[in-house]
């Protein structure tokens, strides 16, 4: 998690990192709480990832529908400018749709 409590695609990154080591280095050394430690702290970094993902994936969906919404008003109006920040809008949640799937 983040500072303000967002989940973060790094920090869950790092957290399954380490945990993974932690968890096969208790392995190694028949360390079981250590390695049910690591195995818990890796099961919840993978978590945070896939949270951070969804909600950048929904962003992105938000985002790419009311680019679509604002671009067809723009083409309905006649107004070349509402339509081009719409275009705009839509590919910038196609572009972080795609980051996150």
């Amino acid at each position: 998690m983040t500072g303000n409590g967002e989940p973060s695609k790094v920090g869950g990154k790092v957290d399954a990192a380490v945990g993974a080591v932690k968890e096969n280095v208790g392995k190694a050394f028949g360390a079981h709480q250590m390695e049910g430690e690591g195995a818990a702290k890796r099961a919840h970094g993978n978590a945070e990832h896939g949270a951070a993902q969804a909600k950048g994936y929904t962003e992105g969906a938000g985002d790419s529908l009311m680019g679509g919404v604002k671009k067809q008003a723009g083409k309905l109006f006649g107004d070349d400018q509402m339509q081009g920040e719409g275009k705009a809008r839509e590919l910038k949640g196609d572009v972080k749709k795609s980051a996150n799937s």
